[in-house]
């Protein structure tokens, strides 16, 4: 009989928001290595044990050194999943909740993973070449680096680009605009990188924000980033998809002709542009209950 448990957390990968996937996947490789790592400090920290210990941990975290992704590209990826510390992990997956509810209010679900995917990318990529190239920073070199922050920053910072004048309520301060919010945390990051704490992790999370920003710049042009991606998980899902054909053939008319299904599409898309520049000068709560509407339906899509 399966665990339920386990059969729980399939049904939330499967048919959970990617939000909700992302924070099972992080979750789950900090259990794995949290385990491992007190079962090391159970029986000791010499032997074959140790060492299969030190090695997972060097292959899923990234090396800050041009030599590192080289010879283990897959750790540009793997390390924006990985996390040492559980305070770390907490308050990225709380970010990564709220800040991940607003983009996806405003644009698609199937925009989360893809702009996590890039910002930790574009992060860890800018973080080894100004580490490599500023002399300065080179004593940094080779360190690892681990943590979801930079792809969750892209999150915040598009959100703050996409809707600007979005209000919230944060504990002890009141209603704070987002935009506020996402300058408060380029700030502190670009104050970390002149006092050299956490530099990498701090130069990484400001390429997230980078990406972030021109996420949404390109989105308002027309242009979706993500695309790439989904169409890249599409792929590999029909590779492992089962197909069963069906005895039955049924035709499905669209009712409409393709000249009309189209003009309708376009009309929509402008309804939506519409709708997220009046909430960009006006705030959410300015919407009609038709509008939200509107824009509840896309988000879905």
């Amino acid at each position: 009989m399966a665990n339920p448990i386990i059969e729980d957390i399939k049904l939330k990968i499967r048919s959970g928001n990617p939000i909700t996937r992302l924070i099972i996947i992080n979750i789950a490789v900090f259990l794995l290595i949290s385990v491992l790592r007190i079962l090391l400090f159970l029986t000791g920290s010499s032997g074959i044990f140790s060492e299969f210990v030190t090695l997972l941990i060097n292959n899923i975290s990234v090396s800050l050194s041009l030599q590192g992704i080289i010879y283990k590209p897959w750790t540009l990826i793997t390390y924006m999943f990985t996390h040492i510390e559980v305070m770390h992990l907490l308050w990225n997956l709380i970010t990564l909740f709220w800040f991940g509810q607003i983009l996806s209010d405003y644009t698609s679900t199937k925009k989360i993973i893809p702009l996590y995917l890039m910002g930790g990318l574009v992060g860890a990529l800018i973080t080894i070449l100004l580490i490599t190239l500023i002399p300065a920073f080179h004593i940094y070199i080779g360190s690892p680096m681990v943590g979801a922050s930079a792809g969750i920053t892209a999150i915040i910072i598009a959100s703050a680009t996409l809707v600007p004048n979005y209000t919230m309520n944060l504990m002890f301060i009141g209603p704070v605009k987002l935009i506020y919010v996402a300058l408060f945390v380029v700030f502190i990051d670009i104050l970390n990188v002149a006092s050299y704490d956490n530099l990498g992790g701090n130069i990484a999370h400001l390429g997230g924000a980078l990406m972030g920003y021109i996420f949404i710049i390109q989105y308002k042009k027309g242009k979706d980033l993500s695309l790439w991606i989904n169409h890249f998980f599409d792929w590999i899902s029909n590779l492992f998809k089962i197909s069963f054909k069906s005895k039955l053939k049924v035709a499905y008319k669209r009712g409409v002709s393709d000249e009309a299904y189209n003009q309708n599409k376009k009309v929509t898309q402008t309804q939506i542009d519409m709708i997220l520049d009046k909430i960009s000068k006006s705030g959410y709560e300015s919407l009609t209950k038709a509008e939200k509407e509107i824009l509840f339906k896309a988000s879905n899509k």
